[in-house]
């Protein structure tokens, strides 16, 4: 039995459908048997996230598929192969381990000024910083004057004058926040908290001069 398909000579391989291997598995992926028209390749698209692609096969960075990010390609065509040092860390970069950093956050704005080669753990921490810290597991979360930080990022303001696990031992004693976050040290009222200054801080944490906290 051949195939019920015109101009098609194979064997009937599914007697059901009286058709051939080829034109039924045709029919499973595209649920008709005619072929579909070969789709057109886009020079430029974008993937599921949102980052720029750019179809340049003959590129150095170019993927399997002959697409490059943009965002490589452009800090490419600034430093070629030889990348300066990442800026946060100062480690050596190559392209196996630089990671393009979009200054503004902005995945879509790959201009020349808004990218910056870094190495994967200080991007990974940058991301991290751009998530309120109190929503991490394992950390405190603390509101005053509709104002929501950990301990430490409250510890680490100008009027704050005793370090984050006193704030939270005194919260867990029953104080006001007020009074907790503001009340001197009764055991050190003269000596100055040391504080561990973050390497990445987190953009929500605010600044600790100025503040209008009440």
């Amino acid at each position: 039995m051949k195939c019920k398909i015109d101009g098609c000579d194979r064997e009937a391989m599914y007697k059901a459908d009286c058709v051939c291997q080829k034109h039924y598995f045709r029919f499973m992926r595209n649920g008709t048997y005619d072929l579909l028209p070969k789709p057109t390749r886009q020079y430029r698209r974008s993937n599921m996230k949102g980052y720029q692609l750019l179809f340049e096969p003959r590129h150095p960075l170019a993927m399997s598929d002959g697409y490059v990010y943009e965002h490589r390609l452009v800090v490419y065509s600034i430093y070629g192969d030889k990348l300066p040092h990442c800026q946060f860390c100062g480690s050596q970069l190559t392209w196996r381990n630089c990671h393009v950093d979009h200054i503004d956050n902005d995945i879509a704005n790959n201009t020349p000024s808004n990218l910056r080669p870094i190495c994967r753990g200080c991007n990974v921490m940058r991301s991290h910083s751009l998530i309120p810290k109190y929503t991490h597991k394992g950390h405190s979360k603390i509101t005053f004057n509709g104002v929501t930080m950990t301990a430490n990022e409250w510890a680490r303001q100008d009027r704050v004058t005793v370090a984050g696990n006193t704030i939270l031992n005194r919260i867990k004693a029953g104080w006001s926040i007020e009074s907790a976050l503001f009340s001197p040290s009764m055991t050190h009222p003269n000596s100055k908290v040391k504080h561990s200054v973050p390497k990445y801080k987190n953009k929500f944490e605010l600044g600790s001069r100025g503040l209008e906290l009440d």
